[in-house]
């Protein structure tokens, strides 16, 4: 596996296990992660989303994590618990600069997160 598929196995290993700190060590600060409800700008706001979600995570169980060069693909499934009851696949293209994740596109059926995203 090339470095940027480690660099994403390590993040998701973080992730997993719920250690926040060590998963920031794995963005660039200048990270851009486009989603379904969002983009998150920097690492920081992305973060803070993903500390959000993780607190209704019951389980991250990856499945496969597919890199070339710099990029790298993950699948992986999510098991959340209300206000998100759902296990729900989501895949996720990362692209890594400088032995950090700087972009992310995650796709995955959003219908079970829409009231956790809803403004209105």
């Amino acid at each position: 596996m090339t470095n940027a598929g480690n660099i994403l196995k390590q993040f998701y290993e973080a992730v997993a296990r719920k250690d926040i700190d060590d998963a920031r060590k794995h963005l660039s600060d200048d990270l851009i992660f486009k989603g379904l409800f969002t983009t998150y700008r920097n690492a920081d706001e992305y973060i803070a989303a993903l500390t959000m979600l993780l607190g209704i995570t019951e389980r991250l169980d990856v499945q496969v994590v597919i890199a070339e060069g710099s990029d790298a693909a993950v699948f992986f499934e999510l098991k959340t618990r209300a206000p998100a009851d759902a296990t729900t696949l989501v895949a996720e293209w990362h692209q890594i600069r400088d032995g950090k994740i700087f972009r992310v596109q995650s796709a995955f059926d959003g219908r079970p997160f829409a009231r956790m995203f809803d403004n209105g």
